[in-house]
């Protein structure tokens, strides 16, 4: 497939493109830190939360016909409403002697109004038990700060990417040439930041997923880096097109490998997605595949943009810079040399 399309005049097009995705993306990351539920949008499996968690008994209730939870839970709730206050999930549990049900709040919630309900809650179940069963029943409010898998999922993620990254830049010094190093790790620097602040601009829901998938990036922008370069490398030493000029052989370059650096992500990104749908099948939860499928796509837009439009326009700049100091090392070798 020919793009015709001249990447290397388009250079600051696409830096204006990146560093306006990625500073936006910036910016709504941490206002969401203070604000909202976090730096990315953490779903149930890591989102902070308040919560007010009320422990009773089996007792009547002072008489009251209906289900000890069921009569609970209307004292919770009206509580909740006086002080203007809804939770967005509640859990029920059941214990020797009676049960637990726990109302979660968003982490923006107001604690003073929570606070407040614990005690009209606590108030009212104490009018209603005896006094030898007030101890037994009870509302507590806290706030739990969960940390993303615990900081083990971050911490295996930052492993690996650090390994890939170290790599493939030595791999590339070795294989092909300085340049073509520094270029694969600004591909591996800019698709992993476009990945995780376009996370943070959608505010999509994530989980340990967003580890996975920022390794995945990586991983992807290191095989279509090493099909970019290795194309590029048998370009520039082509006899035959030894006429045409850096930023020429880079977009004839560019639109060889196009094909490959868009596809090959996205074949990937689909197998990722399958694994992920296969693996949640069992826990029935929609949003965990949704969430799955959403960071696959994202992944896979930030590694075909990055790789086959963004990556060479740059690198026919660092292939000029290159260039340019070859041709004064030369020029000083052979000035030594007359003299």
């Amino acid at each position: 497939m020919k793009t015709n399309f001249k990447l290397s005049s388009k250079m600051h097009l696409f830096i204006i493109i990146s560093s306006a995705i990625i500073a936006i993306g910036l910016f709504v990351g941490i206002i969401c830190q203070s604000v909202a539920n976090g730096f990315f949008n953490y779903g149930d499996e890591y989102a902070n939360y308040q919560s007010v968690t009320v422990t009773y008994v089996n007792t009547d209730f002072s008489g009251k016909e209906e289900e000890p939870v069921d009569h609970v839970k209307q004292i919770c709730e009206t509580a909740f409403s006086n002080e203007g206050v809804n939770s967005y999930q509640v859990v029920v549990g059941d214990t020797k002697t009676g049960g637990t049900v726990i109302y979660k709040f968003v982490n923006s919630t107001d604690g003073g109004k929570l606070k407040n309900a614990e005690k009209a809650i606590n108030s009212k179940l104490a009018e209603e038990v005896d006094e030898a069963a007030v101890a037994y029943n009870y509302a507590v409010a806290s706030t739990a700060n969960t940390i993303l898998g615990g900081g083990k999922a971050i911490a295996m993620a930052a492993i690996a990417i650090s390994a890939c990254i170290v790599f493939h830049f030595v791999y590339f010094v070795i294989r092909y040439k300085l340049t073509m190093a520094l270029g694969a790790i600004l591909a591996d620097l800019h698709n992993l930041a476009l990945f995780l602040m376009i996370m943070a601009l959608t505010r999509i829901p994530v989980g340990s997923s967003i580890a996975t998938f920022a390794v995945i990036t990586v991983i992807l922008t290191m095989i279509g880096t090493c099909f970019l370069f290795d194309r590029m490398r048998k370009n520039f030493k082509d006899e035959d097109l030894k006429k045409l000029t850096a930023f020429e052989i880079v977009d004839k370059t560019a639109d060889e490998s196009f094909v490959i650096n868009t596809v090959m992500p996205a074949c990937l990104a689909t197998v990722s997605v399958v694994a992920f749908i296969l693996l949640s099948i069992s826990s029935l939860s929609p949003l965990t595949i949704i969430s799955a499928v959403l960071c696959s796509f994202i992944s896979f837009v930030s590694c075909a943009y990055g790789t086959a439009l963004f990556v060479p326009s740059v690198y026919s700049r660092f292939k000029l810079i290159g260039d340019g100091l070859k041709a004064k090392s030369r020029t000083k070798a052979a000035k030594s040399t007359k003299k």
